[in-house]
């Protein structure tokens, strides 16, 4: 028969990611595509209906724990809901335009959409009906890296990094990104070993925020708060490189984990970090 699809979308969640420079950005959303089953099928016209579809969020976040919001639609605009096929036209790009300044980045936007009808005689792959978007503003050092390099607690000896680590930049704003744990916390947190077993420092995790200009980094904050509850705060190392390294997307960093509260003497440091972040690939 002849049919119509999503194409690509495979019932996986497809993230879709922009730069979070202002300004209005079009990027491709994904492809509608028919399968005719002649050259006669192929050269007649077909119009496909799309409909927006929340409840494949919902059914998502059910299944993986996850917390995406149905994106509102004031924060971008598809073209159209309708595709036209024309004679000899066998796919169309469904487009999607958004300003990332107006995002609220403390949010994670998904939207869903289905094939809701099609017309001259050409059916609805069941398989390939719908696709679920995550709309991702991701500045340019966000991303998944391999951290290796060192870590000294001048406290206590019994606790060493947790190297080589798996570790997501997570875009917070135009020029900031937070760390994120991935693998053992699942959470914006630091892996370390006490002894043999993996720890971590609660209410700590870096913030690192860039010049954009010189790509150097300028300030390393908590994401926990400066300090947060247990006095714990982060601040940059001068004496480290404090880079993004645009050929190689790697970054090198140095920085300290204060906490007056075990700590009372100025500077307050409890913890040094040194950093290098290998580019491992978009999240």
């Amino acid at each position: 028969g002849n049919y119509v699809r999503i194409s690509g979308a495979d019932n996986e969640l497809n993230a879709i990611g922009f730069s979070a420079k202002p300004g209005s950005t079009t990027l491709p959303l994904f492809t509608v595509q028919r399968d005719a089953t002649s050259e006669d099928n192929l050269n007649t016209s077909v119009e496909v209906q799309l409909a927006l579809d929340p409840t494949l969020i919902a059914a998502y976040n059910t299944a993986n724990g996850t917390n995406f919001i149905d994106m509102p639609a004031n924060l971008y605009t598809l073209k159209s809901l309708k595709v036209t096929f024309g004679p000899g036209e066998f796919a169309k790009k469904v487009t999607i335009t958004v300003d990332p300044s107006t995002f609220d980045l403390s949010k994670s936007y998904a939207i869903g959409i289905k094939i809701a009808s099609s017309s001259n005689g050409y059916s609805i792959v069941e398989s390939a009906k719908s696709g679920l978007f995550n709309i991702l503003v991701k500045n340019d050092y966000d991303g998944i890296y391999k951290v290796t390099g060192t870590m000294v607690d001048y406290v206590s000896a019994a606790l060493t990094g947790y190297f080589p680590m798996n570790y997501h930049l997570v875009t917070s704003g135009a020029v900031t990104v937070d760390g994120y744990d991935p693998d053992v916390w699942h959470a914006p947190f630091v892996p370390i070993y006490s002894g043999t077993a993996v720890s971590g420092y609660g209410s700590f995790s870096p913030v690192f925020t860039f010049d954009p200009t010189t790509n150097k980094i300028i300030s390393v904050t908590n994401y926990y708060g400066q300090p947060a509850g247990n006095t714990r705060s982060a601040e940059i190392d001068p004496s480290g490189i404090n880079k993004f390294n645009a050929n190689d997307h790697s970054i090198d960093v140095k920085f300290f984990m204060k906490q007056t509260s075990v700590v009372p003497a100025a500077p307050h440091i409890r913890v040094a970090f040194d950093w290098h972040m290998e580019y491992i690939g978009p999240r």
